[in-house]
């Protein structure tokens, strides 16, 4: 009798397993990106309209929304001035 050629339910078994895994770390992954870009937004510093803006001391970080007060929303400028420590 010749054996059945195709997948064996070895490999069928292993590629599920895989694909739990993959679709677990997405689900991580994209939790944690959104804190991420949060965290990117947000400004300690004072939100300014160029780099050029920022005292000597500070440096300046491009910001997409800078947001210097907390509130969510933007406060103008796509540059953070961070004091250099």
């Amino acid at each position: 009798m010749k054996k059945a050629q195709g997948l064996s339910l070895n490999t069928i078994v292993i590629a599920a397993l895989v694909l739990i895994v993959l679709v677990i770390l997405i689900v991580l992954l994209s939790g944690k990106m959104g804190s991420f870009k949060k965290g990117i937004d947000s400004c300690d510093g004072k939100c300014v309209s160029g780099a050029s803006d920022c005292n000597k001391d500070e440096t300046p970080i491009y910001i997409i929304n800078c947001d210097d007060d907390g509130d969510g929303k933007a406060d103008g400028g796509n540059y953070c001035c961070m004091n250099q420590e």
